[in-house]
């Protein structure tokens, strides 16, 4: 390839109608567009990069289709290329299985389920995009996830879990007669009380655990390290406690509320993540319910 041909190929390129020209301060990535870490960038390095699923290769994606060691991609001058390693599904270039092959920007690559591309970017591009992304990853009202990266999290939380034979479980819960806070105080005093609540639930989980808005008044948590009933029972009455104990204040009005919970732990078995994150979060909502016909207030797991 002779120097400066990425650049005439991306003068090709356009974006909100304004051509690209590449300069000096763009830098090649590698940016994945289809899999379970859609969106994440990857900035290249001078010399050898290995790309696989193990969490000790230089670029680690979360794929059960791919080797841990699949592949290793070369940045050297203005040539990038990528050699296969043996991998157990291959590596494809725009459709084609090589062994070892040029890439050119933008021409996708597949690796497993996953499918991603190099592209020349500039810091700004590359925080611009990362803003978005985070953006579009929460929820507006409280801050945290929304549904849709909650589970898109919770299924790669899930494919770990199967992969090393963990359990894992889902908490779900909800304010007990919300309605009648809106019906009494109006809609929007009922978003700062979900929105204080959310905060409360914060200051009281764990760190590390996923959480995010289910829907409504609805809300999940994914704990994550080491989990059992026991220890998902009492994370649960903390949580419990603590809102019941909080009030909640707008326009000088003071209110407290209770909350009722309900969590799964399940097994993991050699299944598909998304459908057995389905699965228990069903089962989670199933302890809900139940909780909510013992009178609500409470913490209840199906067996």
């Amino acid at each position: 390839m002779k120097k400066g041909q990425f650049l005439d190929l991306a003068k090709t390129a356009n974006v909100d109608d304004k051509s690209i020209v590449y300069s000096e301060d763009r830098h090649p990535y590698l940016v994945i567009y289809i899999g379970n870490n859609n969106g994440c960038r990857f900035r290249l390095k001078n010399g050898v990069m290995t790309i696989g699923r193990s969490p000790q290769a230089d670029i680690s994606i979360d794929d059960d289709q791919i080797s841990r060691i699949h592949c290793v991609i070369e940045w050297m001058g203005d040539t990038i290329t990528i050699e296969d390693k043996g991998s157990t599904n291959g590596t494809y270039i725009d459709a084609r299985k090589v062994s070892r092959s040029t890439l050119q920007p933008g021409v996708p690559i597949q690796l497993g389920y996953s499918i991603m591309k190099i592209e020349y970017k500039t810091k700004a591009e590359i925080q611009a995009e990362q803003n978005l992304l985070h953006r579009a990853s929460l929820d507006a009202l409280t801050g945290i996830f929304n549904r849709y990266h909650f589970t898109k999290l919770a299924s790669t939380e899930m494919a770990y879990a199967i992969r090393h034979k963990l359990p894992i479980g889902v908490i779900v819960m909800d304010i007990d007669n919300f309605k009648q806070i809106n019906d009494l105080y109006g809609h929007q005093n009922g978003d700062l009380v979900l929105a204080q609540f959310a905060n409360t639930i914060n200051e009281n989980k764990s760190i590390e655990d996923l959480f995010g808005r289910y829907s409504g008044d609805e809300f999940i948590i994914l704990p994550r390290g080491e989990v059992s009933k026991e220890g998902i029972q009492v994370h649960c009455e903390r949580i419990r406690k603590a809102a019941q104990s909080f009030e909640f204040c707008f326009e000088q009005t003071y209110v407290r509320i209770t909350i009722s919970l309900g969590f799964h732990l399940a097994k993991t078995r050699r299944s598909n993540a998304d459908t057995m994150l389905s699965d228990l979060i069903r089962k989670a909502y199933q302890a809900l319910y139940l909780a909510k016909q013992r009178g609500r207030n409470r913490t209840e797991s199906l067996p």
